[in-house]
């Protein structure tokens, strides 16, 4: 019996769950795949394997794959294995070498690679010592049979391929040797995975490592009853319990769509499962794995009730490692109908050496029962920048020297430590000289500005008091508090504990003194008394924009209202990109930095991470990715590469939010809608945008002005940045969506009054 562990309320520290969007829309009947590469290496005839035929590289075009290598020799083995003939032929190499592939199609493609070391040859396969890489993954690194149980190995991945040369390199280590049998290069459907894993990270940023593709309830399915050339096992070697499951079937014909599935699953993964039958009272069906501690993991888990009745359908609970990943999954209402196939997707974070799968009846349901179809597992491969890669290739790659091991390994090591502590020595004086160059700025800033002694702090705020508190972040607390002139601030204390909060203190110090703008927050004052670091701001009495848009007891904005303040915001945000000497791009341009005052006026807040832009003769500043979930500019978190069209990425999100009145990230929401700029963007591609519009709008604003908006978006949310517009372009769309809705309304009755004089804001 499984019982699942009490879960706080908030888990994504360890399961990062629903970040990825899954849907049965149904698939071509058929797929042929445009790169198509089947190697047999290092044999003289074409081999049929699973149906289908790997050819000799001899006998692919010299444009389309070449071998780049010193020495290789092509090897066969004498031995009568019981294996497949791919596995009777090999390409064996001294030195590094390279497979170089002509892609004709970009997108996701397998790499599937062949290994079996012959027993006969000399030097001794089983020895060597293989490295494989791509242009930015290491796919095996110093894989030994030395240490395999198994004669043969089949590695898979999953790779996405956004160039037309696609380099697979084998490395032998410490004076070894590396071969390979057989190499696949096969291009696949892109809608089999989804597009981005969380709302800021395309999937094309991942490689992933099959680790286990099972069949629940069935048996073995080898690729050749797969349309994608897919391995299946039986579950029941990781089937933790046979007493609490039994093994249930139909036929392909009681299986609804089976266009979907040829493409998700073989029809046979469906038409098999395991159900907890009779036994079902308290107990869960679970399946444990092996696996690598402290990688992030793609778990997809396979469904088809074949159990339930038209009448009554199966509610049930999903565990990752015991814990609930999925609440209450009603298989009749996500599927469609009985008897219909239905996948659902996780990521997690995994820390231990196991990994358990579970699944029970949902503890509402009036059916105590569950079911399972299928589970596979893929570990994410971690990216490896170009140059560091090619470092690491070079340190992989022992050279004959005329030194001894002893004497190579003494110049090794010590060379490493003095490296290790000369880079360390760098590091910590960069990060030393640069928090003194900002405390030291922002001490000079606090010059120019009121110092508050912390009593004045302390009474302003009736020693700290918890009731007066309004906001808690990374930084520290944000309390309302009054002066002794009865003039009402926002009042910012940092966590001395807090290294990033003190850097993003000083930060905002330095950025926010030289500024003065009125749609930016007004900094009045500061503190830097007895180690505490404070910093006083005009109190924004109306809160956020986010709050009006979707928060508690909210009264719904207007459209000229939210025009107004959209329009205030950009202004801000265009003072930032172009009125100061140096641009500044703000970094987390969100709904909720959008502050409000007593007459709505808006100011940008926040400037704790904001960073200069670039000078004039650059394009971009290099920097960690840095922002807020929802609203992180993609190109800038696939490059690093920070600009002003970064920002205007952000402002897309926040105009989608004030046309549809929801955040920009919501784990509330199913998982085709959690990430509002992705949903927006898939709907406005199916021509259904308008469901997603505020019900609060319709009828009370003028189409055009909405669509003009509504325009602006999808080119804020362009993903390349040279298609984005700048703020000054955005900034005159606003003001014409803003004429279009005056010119054809009225003040509405409860429409919140911003100015005596509108056009004193816009």
């Amino acid at each position: 019996m499984v019982m699942p562990k009490k879960v706080p309320k908030y888990t994504h520290f360890f399961l990062i769950l629903l970040l990825i969007a899954v849907s049965n829309e149904s698939f071509s009947s058929s797929f042929i795949p445009i790169d198509n590469y089947l190697v047999a290496c290092g044999s003289s005839h074409d081999i049929n394997f699973q149906g289908r035929t790997f050819i000799p590289e001899f006998k692919f075009k010299h444009s389309n794959l070449q071998i780049i290598a010193n020495k290789k020799i092509e090897v066969t083995s004498k031995f009568n294995s019981t294996l497949s003939p791919l596995y009777n032929s090999a390409q064996l190499f001294l030195e590094k070498a390279s497979f170089k592939f002509k892609i004709q199609q970009y997108g996701r493609h397998w790499i599937r690679l062949y290994f079996h070391p012959f027993p006969d040859y000399n030097p001794i396969m089983t020895l060597a010592s293989i490295t494989v890489t791509t242009d930015s993954f290491v796919l095996l690194d110093n894989f030994t049979f030395a240490n395999y149980t198994r004669s043969h190995l089949m590695k898979e991945y999953l790779i996405s391929v956004t160039s037309y040369e696609l380099f697979i390199t084998f490395i032998p280590r410490h004076n070894s040797l590396v071969f390979v049998n057989a190499i696949e290069v096969v291009s696949m459907p892109d809608v089999l995975f989804p597009n981005s894993l969380n709302p800021s990270t395309p999937f094309t940023e991942f490689t992933l490592e099959t680790m286990y593709r099972l069949n629940v309830g069935g048996a073995d399915i080898s690729a050749q009853n797969d349309t994608l050339s897919r391995n299946w096992e039986s579950d029941e070697t990781y089937f933790q319990s046979t007493t609490t499951g039994m093994n249930i079937s139909t036929n392909i014909s009681a299986i609804k769509h089976p266009d979907f599935i040829e493409f998700t699953a073989p029809p046979m993964v469906y038409i098999t499962a395991k159900s907890l039958g009779s036994l079902s009272g308290g107990y869960n069906l679970s399946w444990e794995f092996r696996v690598s501690p402290n990688f992030l993991y793609f778990v997809r888990v396979h469904f088809c009730d074949m159990i339930s009745s038209s009448t009554n359908s199966m509610v049930l609970d999903l565990f990752m490692n015991g814990y609930i990943a999925f609440q209450s999954l009603d298989l009749l209402r996500v599927s469609g109908d009985l008897a219909e196939p239905y996948y659902k997707d996780f990521v997690l974070k995994n820390t231990e050496e196991t990994l358990t799968v579970s699944v029970g009846p949902a503890t509402m349901s009036s059916i105590r029962n569950a079911t399972m179809n299928g589970i596979e597992i893929m570990k994410f491969i971690n990216k490896v920048d170009a140059s560091k890669k090619e470092n690491r290739v070079n340190n992989v790659l022992t050279k004959t020297s005329e030194l001894s091991k002893t004497s190579k390994l003494v110049i090794i090591i010590g060379c490493g430590v003095f490296v290790v502590i000369f880079l360390a020595f760098l590091g910590l004086s960069f990060c030393y000289l640069k928090s003194c160059r900002l405390k030291k700025n922002s001490v000079n800033a606090c010059e120019f500005l009121r110092h508050f002694t912390l009593h004045e702090i302390q009474h302003a705020t009736d020693g700290f008091d918890a009731e007066l508190l309004i906001g808690v972040g990374g930084f520290g607390k944000v309390y309302k508090g009054t002066l002794d002139n009865g003039k009402i601030v926002a009042i910012k204390v940092a966590i001395p504990e807090s290294r990033q909060g003190l850097d993003e203190f000083y930060n905002e110090i330095e950025l926010l003194y030289g500024l003065r703008h009125q749609n930016l927050v007004s900094l009045v004052g500061c503190c830097n008394e007895d180690s505490e670091l404070i910093l006083v701001y005009n109190y924004m009495a109306n809160g956020s924009l986010s709050s009006h848009l979707y928060g508690r007891d909210f009264v719904p904005l207007s459209w000229k209202q939210r025009l107004v303040i959209c329009l205030g915001a950009t202004k801000g945000l265009l003072y930032l990109h172009t009125g100061a000497k140096q641009s500044i791009i703000h970094r987390d341009v969100k709904t909720t930095n959008f502050l409000l005052d007593e007459k709505f006026v808006p100011k940008v807040a926040d400037f704790g991470i904001s960073k200069r832009g670039p000078l004039l003769d650059k394009s971009h500043v290099t920097t960690n990715v840095k922002g807020s979930f929802g609203y992180v500019d993609p190109e800038y978190f696939w490059t690093k590469y920070l600009t002003k069209k970064s920002d205007v990425y952000s402002f897309g999100v926040v105009l989608i939010e004030v046309i549809c009145g929801k955040p920009a990230l919501d784990d509330t929401r199913t998982t085709q809608e959690m990430n509002l700029a992705l949903w927006a963007l898939s709907c406005h591609k199916k021509g259904t945008f308008n469901e997603m519009v505020d019900p609060y709008l319709i009828g009370k604003v003028n189409m055009d002005s909405l669509n003009k908006v509504l325009e602006l978006a999808w080119k804020c949310l362009e993903e390349r940045r040279v298609n984005r517009p700048s703020m000054g372009y955005v900034l005159c769309q606003l003001e014409e969506a803003l004429h279009l809705e005056l010119a054809s309304h009225v003040l509405n009755d409860n429409d919140i009054e911003f100015s005596d004089d509108i056009e004193a804001v816009v």
